[in-house]
């Protein structure tokens, strides 16, 4: 993300519209994951959950089915336009779904919840300690915080190895991400990530690790997988800043991404954490 925009800026521009967009094979690229995530966190009937950085709305409807119509789910998200997303989603499913277009980190939402959840959204907060602090504040005793990101991006083939591609292309080195800056990775070292939620009143704090295969682009043909990448995530962006020419780099991922292309598509290793946190 450009350092002069905001999250806001940048998740409700082009980004978001590349996101709403392929929602559907950005979700089934992290089914696995959210599979995983949704059984640790465990919710239950009736309860009243918020979902951090909701997006387009997967996790929001599947957290709905599991706390039932005496349950409410409140889905939080920065993008107009994945949220339009959401909602069309939850209304052809008939599901009673609050989704907010707000800031998880600083909006207030009344009554207090039984538990947070996050997909991948926790990592942009610009003030993580007094973000965590925000949402333990709205939950009610013993609420419980789950959530998954993402492990350091060299455990992250399915990211590395596509920037590996077209490496030869750049302009300039890409830079090393900041590990205190709003990022992807900026909570993928277990002991920061533990400072973070202690620092924010967090207690109880547990990390598992969650090691698979993603399908790139949730499937389909060796083209269609690098065409995805060339849309949706750091290969996307450094094609973007760097003004690489996208027929070149098209190839180039083909060719890199083409011995690990099988029946279920492109398919490489992704590392996240699970993490666990009670009020």
């Amino acid at each position: 993300m450009p350092q002069e925009m905001t999250q806001r800026e940048y998740w409700s521009g082009k980004v978001g519209d590349e996101w709403a967009l392929h929602a559907e094979r950005i979700d089934a690229m992290l089914a696995p994951i959210t599979a995983a995530a949704l059984d640790f966190a465990a919710f239950e009937f009736g309860e009243r959950v918020r979902d951090i950085g909701c997006g387009a709305g997967a996790t929001s409807l599947a957290i709905a089915r599991r706390v039932g119509p005496t349950g409410r789910v409140v889905g939080v998200d920065l993008s107009s336009q994945m949220l339009d997303v959401a909602r069309a989603r939850a209304r052809h499913a008939a599901l009673t779904i609050d989704f907010l277009d707000a800031d998880a980190s600083s909006a207030d939402f009344g009554r207090r919840f039984d538990g947070a959840f996050s997909r991948f959204g926790v990592m942009f907060f610009a003030a993580p300690v007094e973000a965590f602090a925000h949402i333990r504040a709205s939950m009610r005793e013993k609420g419980r915080l789950r959530f998954v990101c993402w492990r350091p991006m060299s455990e992250n083939i399915w990211a590395t190895a596509p920037l590996e591609a077209i490496a030869p292309m750049l302009r300039t080195p890409l830079a090393t991400p900041d590990p205190d800056a709003p990022g992807p990775y900026s909570l993928a070292d277990d002991a920061k990530l533990r400072r973070v939620l202690q620092g924010a009143g967090w207690s109880e704090i547990a990390l598992s690790r969650w090691d698979g295969a993603v399908s790139v682009g949730g499937g389909g043909t060796l083209e269609e997988s690098a065409s995805f990448l060339l849309r949706i995530g750091p290969c996307a962006r450094a094609i973007a800043e760097q003004e690489l020419d996208a027929a070149e780099a098209k190839q180039r991922l083909m060719d890199r991404l083409a011995p690990h292309h099988g029946k279920n598509g492109v398919s490489l290793p992704a590392a996240c954490w699970l993490v666990a946190a009670n009020a």
